[in-house]
């Protein structure tokens, strides 16, 4: 009886506290936009709410989930009975399509945080000229000045297409110079009309380079016959060479060459005017003679020699060097082998310099 009596007496106060807590009730706690011009700029939403409890209701923070949506809200206590405000302000900006966005507010009510939702699609501004085309060429705009044709297999030939327009009212004839043999570089059309928008039209046929791995090449375009071979006019176009195993027999490739290196990360202390060379091992486990195709550094001032091939069984050293007459801080940089392995053609190792004082 007495414990019943103990336990009547802890629900009463708990109930009594209980009570005495403010509660925030909102009107909607989702507020849907439906179709907003991005042009048209800011919208906002206002959440309106009640403090359905006896006790002053206190915001202690409203935060939104995303940068685009900022949130202001009521700050002075909300007494019993009274009522407040969440404003939520999206704005659109470079940021078309479907968007639903999030509102935490935090309060000392009953229900201590609460979820407000914002929704609604972004309908995109038309860009206007300049931003549908924003490198200028003499006279005329493109979108680009770079062509990624990324992976490309040894022997193949890929097509890739530069947008362009003429900004003047006058005819303009667009051609090229210093173009690569194994790329084919054309306008269409050849004479581009006042305002008339075209395309450059890129061939690469990888089947008339004896190249592997990453390659920059660059060509020029040429207006009304006025060649300048500056940056301005300049085409870059990117490419990575591969080499094509797919058509490999089984027995072919049991008998390939494979390649194993014993470090893919070299460390090289030296002093100011010191020359330091490191070696990487490698061997060829394979049946077939190992190709190093090609290695690269993305750092020159570190220099690279290794062997051309490695025959079965054997093996082989990069040889890595670096002049401590030609830096001046530290420096990290990839190498890149590239070797007939159908297995791993590629393989990085990561170069650290450290300069000694």
């Amino acid at each position: 009886m007495k414990k019943l009596f103990v336990f009547s007496i802890f629900a009463a106060i708990f109930s009594l506290a209980y009570a005495q807590q403010p509660t925030i009730e909102f009107k909607a706690k989702e507020h849907n936009f439906g179709k907003i011009n991005e042009e048209n700029g800011k919208v906002s939403a206002v959440f309106e709410f009640t403090n359905t409890g006896v006790a002053p209701l206190v915001l202690n923070g409203v935060t939104a989930s995303c940068g685009c949506t900022t949130p202001s809200w009521t700050r002075e206590p909300i007494p019993a009975g009274g009522t407040g405000t969440i404003t939520a302000e999206f704005n659109p900006k470079g940021r078309p399509g479907s968007f639903r966005k999030s509102i935490t507010v935090k309060s000392n009510a009953l229900e201590p945080t609460v979820v407000l939702m914002i929704a609604g699609e972004v309908i995109a501004r038309p860009k206007s000229v300049e931003e549908q085309f924003p490198v200028q060429m003499g006279d005329i705009r493109l979108k680009s000045k770079t062509s990624p044709l990324f992976d490309i297999f040894r022997g193949q030939s890929r097509p890739d297409r530069i947008e362009i327009r003429n900004m003047t009212d006058k005819e303009v004839a667009v051609s090229f110079a210093n173009v690569p043999k194994h790329i084919v570089l054309e306008a269409n059309p050849r004479r581009l009309k006042a305002q008339e928008t075209g395309f450059i039209i890129i061939t690469y046929n990888a089947q008339n380079i004896d190249d592997f791995g990453g390659r920059t090449d660059e060509a020029y375009v040429v207006l009304d016959g006025n060649q300048i071979l500056t940056d301005e006019y300049k085409l870059t176009i990117s490419s990575n060479l591969r080499e094509d195993f797919s058509k490999l027999t089984a027995e072919q490739r049991a008998k390939a060459p494979v390649v194993e290196f014993e470090t893919r990360t070299v460390a090289i202390d030296l002093k100011k005017g010191e020359k330091k060379q490191q070696t990487v091992g490698l061997k060829n486990t394979g049946k077939e003679p190992l190709a190093i195709r090609k290695v690269t550094t993305s750092d020159r001032r570190l220099r690279i020699t290794h062997p051309k091939t490695v025959a079965p069984s054997k093996s082989g050293q990069l040889k890595m060097e670096v002049d401590g007459n030609n830096i001046t801080e530290d420096f990290t940089a990839r190498v890149t082998v590239i070797t007939n392995d159908p297995k791993t053609p590629s393989t990085t190792i990561n170069v650290r310099v450290k300069l000694l004082n």
